[in-house]
């Protein structure tokens, strides 16, 4: 491809970008959603600008990791571990009865509880992505339900591993003991090493750096590739790490400059993540399968949506917060498209059932920010105050005397 062609093509992306995201505004949606329809444009169903989505997947795939380092950098380990209930018990409830229900329903529908047990995984998960971008963009991070979907969303990511182990062995894989592991204790270590950085502030940039800023741009994307390589390297999340690390740098005087400086680049990476779903949208597929993936859709939202606010409700949240909670996490998430991969490659999806989980996985990510917009027209409209961090003084404060 020519340069001038690669120059053509960034212009008309970010200019669809920036005029849907305009007009989508005004309607009060999400940024988010602007950008899966610029995807859309742009891909092989659209203008045919982008025929392969590659490139977009892998820059994508950068933008969740610096995504979770932000979120990490805003969040609290004392407002976590308050919620650890609702984020344990709540995500394993709700990824239980979503795994029985479809164990119980695929037979139905002439599948084996297999695939069942394997869809019912896969609609478990919701969007990291989606879910924090969307409360980021209504300033509701520090919100009740907000907390709650963070702390359920990092409990989902945690999960992939023996989800995947799972599955593997439902298609007749061996697992190594040493991997599994190895996955384990280094799972164990970096939280506890993270833990133990955050609670007294044991490390400061050093003076000479904090007059550079390309020195400050590049040394806090090392801090969060570092993290993001580790534990992907022992088999865990990629984001996982990132958000460790974002956490290790809330508790220092530092994390302020790295959002400053840090800021312009997470836009860009997590809005070419959002393009990449777009990407993933066959209309051809969409309109010949139109009303069953329509439905499949829909039911997604309502299954997930109804577990997720019934769990909470038992946990002994009130309807309103249950109801946004669980109207927040009603999207398949992006970490399901590795297992309906996964799920293909050894033979519990034929590849029509395959191609099926990933339209309806990109459609969910796709409509989700409309199905929130649905589900605050029931709630009534309350005003969310924000949690207070009661516990994270103490430990300010001793930060403050240690310095």
């Amino acid at each position: 491809m020519e340069f001038n062609s690669v120059l053509f093509i960034i212009v008309i992306t970010i200019g669809c970008a920036l005029s849907m995201a305009y007009v989508l505004k005004y309607f009060s949606m999400p940024a988010a959603l602007a950008y899966i329809l610029t995807g859309l444009a742009i891909g092989p169903s659209g203008l045919k600008l982008v025929e392969n989505d590659e490139l977009f997947r892998h820059v994508g795939e950068i933008g969740v990791i610096m995504l979770l380092f932000f979120i990490g950098m805003e969040v609290s380990l004392p407002r976590l571990i308050r919620g650890w209930r609702v984020a344990v018990l709540g995500t394993a409830a709700q990824m239980l009865l979503s795994v029985l229900i479809c164990s119980l329903l695929m037979p139905l529908a002439g599948m084996s509880w297999k695939a069942g047990l394997l869809f019912g995984f896969i609609i478990s998960l919701s969007s990291t992505a989606v879910v924090l971008t969307m409360l980021k963009d209504a300033d509701e991070l520090d919100s009740p339900f907000g907390q709650n979907a963070l702390g359920v969303l990092l409990v989902q990511d945690m999960a992939i591993v023996p989800i995947m182990i799972i599955i593997g062995l439902l298609g007749g894989d061996e697992i190594s003991p040493v991997q599994l592991s190895v996955q384990l204790i280094g799972g164990v270590l970096l939280v506890a090493l993270a833990i133990w950085l955050m609670s007294g502030s044991r490390w400061r940039l050093p003076e000479q750096l904090k007059t550079s800023t390309d020195k400050q741009v590049l040394l806090g994307l090392l801090v969060c590739f570092s993290a993001a390589t580790v534990t992907a390297w022992i088999g865990l999340s990629a984001p996982f790490g990132a958000f460790l690390a974002g956490m290790v740098l809330h508790a220092t005087e530092e994390h302020e400059w790295v959002e400053d400086h840090l800021r312009s680049l997470y836009v860009v990476f997590v809005a070419v993540f959002f393009m990449s779903v777009g990407l993933l949208v066959d209309l051809q597929f969409v309109m010949a399968h139109l009303v069953f993936v329509l439905l499949a859709t829909l039911a997604v939202f309502v299954l997930n949506s109804g577990i997720n606010t019934l769990v909470l409700r038992m946990l002994g949240e009130s309807w309103r917060m249950a109801l946004l909670t669980g109207g927040l996490l009603s999207q398949i998430g992006e970490l399901s498209f590795l297992l309906a991969s996964l799920g293909f490659s050894i033979g519990l999806l034929s590849e029509e059932g395959h191609q099926m989980a990933m339209i309806v996985i990109a459609m969910s990510l796709m409509l989700s920010p409309l199905w929130m917009v649905a589900i605050r027209c029931i709630v009534p409209p309350t005003r969310v105050e924000p949690m207070l961090d009661t516990e994270a003084e103490p430990l300010a404060a001793s930060k403050q005397d240690t310095a």
